[in-house]
């Protein structure tokens, strides 16, 4: 198994990458995980965690946000040489995305018809804010006070990331997800050729 760090932008992001590691049975051991808490923090420590790759690889996830494309802000931040064992992937637009791309998962997550599920869920232009939508849609009364926005001003309900964190561990298809979302489809393929590589 290949020791591997993660540095990711908040915790859902953490259980998705985790999760995307373990559809490699016995290729992956995490060994320390880095909640940045944004991206301003992985922008600032991109060029540590390359160089700390040279004696363990990280992982790192950022998520595309506003900018044009990953190309793009890849060349902004990757200001340096790459070490070969550093795996830097961008979420487009968000890794809110990624969660949705499992559409008949999530539908059946969020009791409403399939058909409120986007069927190309990087073009969103603010993924979490069509997640919010379908989730008011819901007929899970208590899904809906965890997950929306109580408040004008918060970001987020109050057990936001604990909600998407129990779908993701329980009930997310990943397999189906790769078919709805291009940019999880290369993470994986490039965890799986990394594998192949360093193996």
């Amino acid at each position: 198994m290949i020791a591997i760090n993660l540095a990711y932008e908040d915790d859902l992001s953490a259980v998705v990458m985790k999760k995307i590691l373990n559809s490699f049975p016995k290729k992956y051991l995490v060994s320390a995980a880095y909640n940045k808490h944004g991206f301003a923090a992985i922008k600032r420590d991109l060029k540590g965690f390359n160089q700390a790759a040279r004696f363990t690889p990280f992982f790192v996830l950022t998520d595309l946000d506003q900018n044009e494309c990953p190309p793009s802000l890849i060349r902004e931040w990757m200001t340096f040489d790459r070490h070969p064992h550093l795996i830097f992937r961008v979420a487009v637009r968000e890794v809110e995305s990624w969660v949705m791309a499992d559409r008949q998962g999530f539908a059946k997550f969020a009791a409403v018809a399939l058909k409120r599920l986007p069927d190309k869920p990087d073009d969103l232009s603010d993924p979490k804010a069509t997640l919010f939508e379908i989730i008011k849609k819901s007929k899970k009364r208590e899904l809906k006070d965890d997950i929306l926005p109580r408040y004008s001003g918060d970001r987020m309900g109050p057990n936001y990331n604990g909600c998407l964190a129990s779908f993701i561990l329980q009930s997310w298809d990943m397999q189906n997800a790769l078919r709805y979302s291009p940019s999880l489809k290369r993470a994986h393929n490039h965890l799986q050729i990394f594998h192949k590589q360093v193996k």
